[in-house]
């Protein structure tokens, strides 16, 4: 903030020194034009006149040179007198002389006037002798100390008003920068949650924001108190004029475009506006249908989320598509460009995205799973923890999680445990094969013993079996439990197989498996008094 202030007060002390000199200042041109260009004549930083001719072996920048060296060697009570004009001709051609109380000061010639413009020599002289006069008068004004006094106490007033704004500006950058922040936390929690961690990004744009914008309000002061304090002082007022008019220009300019553009605007605004109530509608309706306030048969809960999306979606391309010729500019050469490789972009890279997307809409309105179901998706088995709209993803028995292309979910057999167990738990069913020397009655009670038995599985509904087969050399029986909890069907399964090895071996029934080539002379059984042989523990 020193550094600052410093920086400040050096360009105020020069300022003061340049502004404070009493000698007569000026610029007799604005630059070196060519030898057989055009000049101008500047007294005191004003524009007098243009001039084009040579006149001897004088260029018109010679003349402008002699005449502004010529009207300041004038002594102060000369400049007080009146500005007259009055015709000449010479060798050199016709033209208007200039004089400040009689004192021949500026020599217009005919060939001086631009042919292009139209314009004639009595009113160029004219309107030259009142700039003239003005420029005498900055120059008296510029002597008198009162008034010098009087622009640099106005100077020093916005000088501090200057800084006070700008302190302002720097303590309130922070604050803003926080309000901005907890403004959008919301929206940055609703972020988070579907994955996407944009505090950081958030923050840093955040702050970029406030940067810009403090930037720019010190700019804008910047050019304000330079505006001001230029017009105080007698000399430097054309300059401050000229950034007046400029910002003037501007802010005409801008209220122009925005005028000019303001039906076109308010079309945008209104079909934007009509289409926001309307999406608002529609999220609503289906928030009824998927809370299970409002059935409708068109609509099913299960895939209310999905079609709102879609329904929305499809309004918002609607209200774009309307919207869009009345954008300023939407018909240049620029925008049309940029849609051209927008729709490039998109058709080379959203093929494979558009696939899964659309894969995604069939896994919903087909309605084979949702979250928290326990199935069976080709070769890969566990708990459904997210149907996302490109992927699902699924937690196996080992607490892995498996991400799933919608592409592939679609094209793979899919078995839900839990759908038809309504809400308790998943199904859970055990297969084994046993000789027809067992009798069947036997292996069916021994199976729902070993149901009974197993931590996990429900006692309703009842465990059953059902003989899936009677094949050559056993018949296949499949007992069907279920289990309480979906997520645990893996280890409740693991539990039912335990149980029902100890039930076959206590009663002394062989499992077929592995196959014999034989049947062998005893039963090949486990007896219990090895069931808990080395390294096993008894219970």
């Amino acid at each position: 903030m020193s550094l600052r202030v410093r920086a400040l007060a050096a360009a105020l002390l020069l300022l003061g020194g340049l502004l404070g000199s009493t000698q007569p200042l000026f610029a007799q041109t604005a630059e070196e034009p060519p030898a057989a260009g055009e000049a101008t004549l500047e007294l005191w930083n004003r524009p007098i006149v243009v001039l084009r001719k040579t006149v001897g072996d004088r260029t018109p920048a010679d003349r402008a040179r002699w005449m502004a060296e010529h009207v300041a060697a004038l002594p102060l009570d000369a400049l007080r007198a009146d500005v007259t004009t009055s015709p000449f001709e010479t060798a050199h051609g016709r033209g208007v002389e200039i004089e400040i109380g009689g004192i021949p000061a500026i020599r217009i010639y005919e060939d001086d006037l631009d042919p292009e413009s139209g314009e004639t020599l009595e009113p160029v002289a004219a309107a030259a002798a009142v700039q003239l006069r003005g420029a005498l008068e900055a120059r008296l004004l510029q002597s008198d100390p009162s008034r010098l006094v009087r622009g640099g106490l106005l100077a020093l007033g916005a000088t501090a008003l200057f800084a006070l704004l700008v302190a302002a500006i720097l303590r309130s950058r922070r604050w803003l920068t926080v309000r901005l922040i907890a403004a959008s936390e919301r929206g940055l929690r609703r972020a988070s949650r579907m994955g996407v961690d944009l505090r950081r990004y958030t923050l840093r744009a955040a702050t970029s924001g406030v940067e810009a914008l403090a930037f720019g309000l010190g700019a804008l002061l910047a050019y304000l108190w330079l505006t001001f304090v230029l017009v105080q002082f007698p000399y430097t007022a054309p300059w401050g004029d000229r950034l007046g008019r400029n910002l003037i220009e501007l802010v005409e300019f801008i209220v122009e475009g925005i005028l000019g553009a303001s039906d076109e605007f308010l079309t945008v605004l209104a079909i934007l506006l009509v289409t926001r109530v309307l999406t608002r509608l529609v999220s609503q309706l289906f928030l009824s249908i998927q809370q299970g306030r409002l059935r409708t048969p068109m609509f099913e809960a299960e895939t209310a989320e999905a079609t709102r999306r879609i329904v929305i979606g499809v309004m918002w391309v609607f209200a774009l598509t309307a919207a869009f010729p009345f954008i300023p500019g939407s018909g240049s050469a620029a925008f049309r460009g940029i849609g051209v490789l927008a729709g490039l972009m998109l058709s080379l890279g959203s093929a494979g995205v558009v696939n899964q997307a659309m894969s995604g809409l069939v896994v919903v309105y087909s309605r084979a799973f949702h979250e928290g179901d326990y199935v069976r998706i080709g070769e890969v088995e566990g708990t459904v923890t997210k149907r996302g709209a490109l992927a699902t993803k699924l937690r196996n028995v080992r607490n892995e999680e498996v991400t799933l292309p919608n592409g592939l979910v679609i094209t793979s057999p899919t078995v839900n445990y839990t759908r038809l167990a309504g809400d308790k738990g998943a199904v859970v069913s055990a297969t084994v094969t046993i000789g027809y020397d067992a009798p069947w009655r036997q292996v069916h009670e021994l199976l729902e013993l070993a149901a009974g038995r197993t931590p996990g599985l429900l006692p309703a509904p009842t465990p059953h079996v059902v003989q899936r087969a009677l094949s050559d050399f056993y018949v296949e029986y499949q007992l069907v439990a279920q289990a309480e909890h979906s997520e645990e069907r893996a280890l409740v399964l693991s539990r039912l197989h335990a149980e029902i090895q100890d039930a076959f071996n206590a009663h002394g029934v062989q499992i077929m498996s592995p196959h014999f080539m034989a049947q062998p002379g005893a039963p090949v059984v486990v007896p219990p008094e090895r069931w808990h042989a080395p390294p096993a523990a008894k219970a």
